[in-house]
């Protein structure tokens, strides 16, 4: 019998620190945190051909289609933005990706959507947040999301696609709302 292995988990500490994975058929997006605030997962993607989008909760427009669908393009799926505690006490909220063939570049952010509502200046250091990132073929990647940055808009990470061979990089840049909807393609799906 051949000896089988976990493989390590890999933290992403360091701003633009990248490390390369692989998946054939599911890639597991998952934001966890311990505070009390309605944090929001969202995927927005730059496609090869230079269009944009977005997965992300449904409640910011009003359409179920904002979720995604994993049975065609986007391929992503946001499975709704219901605030589960998971054991431990930690919050959730996860994004399923079936292929990226498509998109050059997945961005992952996280929103705290009541705080750019009121307009209250926040960081998002005391959310411990993190994202989680699972590929099917067992690669286990985390980026912390503790900045210390004023904003609503966190960019926590994204997701590189060159021609199939894919890397997860740091981003950890936290920005407002104007600069999120200039910088981040496909943010402008969720604004005015």
């Amino acid at each position: 019998m051949a000896e089988v292995k976990l493989k390590k988990k890999i933290t992403l500490r360091k701003k633009n620190e990248s490390v390369a994975f692989t998946f054939s058929g599911k890639l597991k997006v998952k934001l966890l945190w311990t505070s009390d605030t309605d944090l929001d997962l969202c995927l927005f993607f730059k496609k090869k051909d230079g269009g944009v989008g977005g997965v992300f909760s449904n409640e910011y427009r009003g359409k179920k289609t904002d979720l995604g669908t994993l049975d065609a393009f986007p391929y992503i799926q946001h499975l709704g933005d219901a605030k589960e505690p998971t054991l431990g006490g930690e919050e959730s909220e996860q994004i399923n990706i079936a292929k990226l063939d498509d998109i050059e570049t997945a961005y992952i952010c996280i929103v705290n959507y009541g705080a750019a509502i009121e307009g209250e200046d926040v960081t998002y250091a005391d959310e411990g947040g993190r994202v989680e990132v699972q590929s099917d073929s067992g690669d286990y990647l985390e980026v912390l999301a503790d900045s210390k940055d004023e904003g609503h808009v966190y960019c926590v990470c994204s997701i590189n696609n060159n021609g199939g061979e894919f890397a997860l990089k740091n981003e950890s840049r936290v920005f407002d709302l104007s600069t999120a909807f200039d910088e981040i393609p496909g943010f402008s799906l969720i604004c005015n």
